[in-house]
Parts: C-alpha cells; sequence; structure tokens
C-alpha cells in the first residue's frame, strides 16, 4: 500500500471551506476510484497548515496526478485547487509499512 501526501498551506480564511470540500466532494469522488483505500484529512488550525493524506493500492495509482482522475474526481479535485491556487502546495509518495 502506498500513500499520496499533500501538503498545503491554505489561506486562513479559506481553511473551513477547503475541510467541507475535501470531506463532502473529494473524498466521496474519491471512493469511485480503482485503487482506493481509504483518506485522512489533519489539519494544524493554529499553524494553518493540511496534510491530506490518500492512500492506494499500488504505488502507480499514488504516483498518478490527481487532476488526471475520472470525471468527478477531478472536477473535486480541481475547486480544492482553485482554492489553494495561490498558496504553497507540496505532493509525495510514501510507502505504508504498517496501518491497524
Amino acid at each position: 500500500m502506498y500513500a499520496q501526501v499533500i501538503e498545503v498551506r491554505p489561506q486562513p480564511a479559506r481553511l473551513e471551506v477547503m475541510e467541507r470540500l475535501v470531506r463532502d466532494e473529494l473524498v466521496p469522488a474519491l471512493r469511485e476510484q480503482s485503487g482506493f483505500c481509504g483518506a485522512l484529512n489533519l489539519t494544524d488550525c493554529a499553524g494553518g497548515e493540511t496534510l491530506l493524506v490518500l492512500l492506494w493500492e499500488t504505488e502507480e495509482e499514488a504516483a498518478r496526478p490527481l487532476a488526471t482522475g475520472a470525471a468527478p474526481f477531478g472536477k473535486a479535485f480541481a475547486t480544492v485547487t482553485e482554492l489553494l491556487a495561490s498558496r504553497s502546495c507540496s505532493v509525495t509518495v510514501w510507502e505504508v509499512d504498517a496501518r491497524a
């Protein structure tokens, strides 16, 4: 299993909006993606950082660009991307060594 880790610093005023978009649009769209195994959205409200951890069956699935997903997923990610356009964002892939 592999994790795609997306680290973002949304504008403070948009943190709640981003959390809602991830929860209500992005995660439901991800459930329709082949190889998707789960997601965690971690938020440091005081520091203004968010880590979105997406779990995938294979390294190839974890490494593919999010915006290339199927229509609902692509649309949901595009909405989140627009929200983050003026802020820093990084995407890395990690091998999952343990999961409980």
